[in-house]
């Protein structure tokens, strides 16, 4: 009996002890949140080269009424129909350039009509004999035409300058794409985070002018336990 009363007053005085000197409430230090812009490296894919388009000589063929044929070319081979000769000249620079041919009275000489074998006149109808003669000589072979005709050829401008409008408008946006997504450089991240920082310090001014929350009342505890009345 007298070994559990001590036993039982020992305890009392550890647990009042530990009671009475509980450790004071330090809080938390402050949050500090610190923001670090990092710049990202994004690829920029290189633009790809200008379009190089190829001259393409177009070869009109007409259909004009006939008219008497004053002469023939030899390379390539076909009639003209010149109204009136002409010559070559060299003016004053040195360029050569051709002119009409005048009499001595300062009249056009005009070119009489040529002849076939039973004395009739020949006519040029059209531009398609010459056509036919210079693409023989250009493709040193047949005569091959690809013909489009005029509303055709709208057709086809039309959507050259669709295609070449779509392709502006896809550049724009290649570009504007690059510029947001280039690096800043030194300076621009600098400018960027002072004004950041600037920010975090006027919210954190702000959280400071708030009133302070209301004292928590200590509580005696042993061991993370709260302690019953009867042992406070």
């Amino acid at each position: 009996m007298k070994a559990t009363i001590i036993a039982a007053v020992s305890s009392l005085i550890i647990l009042t002890g530990c009671a009475s000197n509980p450790r004071p409430y330090q809080p938390l230090p402050p949050v500090k949140v610190i923001t670090e812009t990092v710049e990202v490296e994004i690829y920029q894919p290189p633009l790809p080269p200008e379009i190089a388009l190829n001259d393409v000589e177009w070869k009109i063929i007409t259909n004009t009424p006939c008219k008497p044929a004053t002469g023939k070319n030899k390379k390539p081979a076909y009639y003209t129909s010149d109204r009136f000769a002409y010559e070559d000249y060299t003016k004053e620079d040195g360029t050569s350039a051709r002119r009409v041919q005048r009499d001595v009275d300062g009249n056009r000489i005009e070119l009489p009509q040529l002849l076939d074998e039973d004395g009739k006149g020949i006519e040029v109808c059209g531009n398609l004999e010459q056509k036919i003669a210079e693409v023989e000589t250009m493709l040193d072979g047949g005569f091959v035409v690809l013909a489009i005709t005029p509303v055709g050829y709208e057709k086809m401008a039309a959507n050259l300058e669709d295609i070449k409008r779509y392709i502006n408008q896809q550049k724009e946006i290649i570009y504007y794409y690059r510029e947001a997504t280039k690096p800043k450089g030194t300076k621009g991240w600098l400018e960027e985070n002072a004004e950041r920082q600037q920010n975090q310090k006027e919210a954190a001014e702000a959280d400071n002018n708030q009133p302070a929350p209301a004292p928590v009342e200590e509580q005696k505890t042993f061991l993370g336990l709260k302690l019953p009345p009867i042992l406070d």
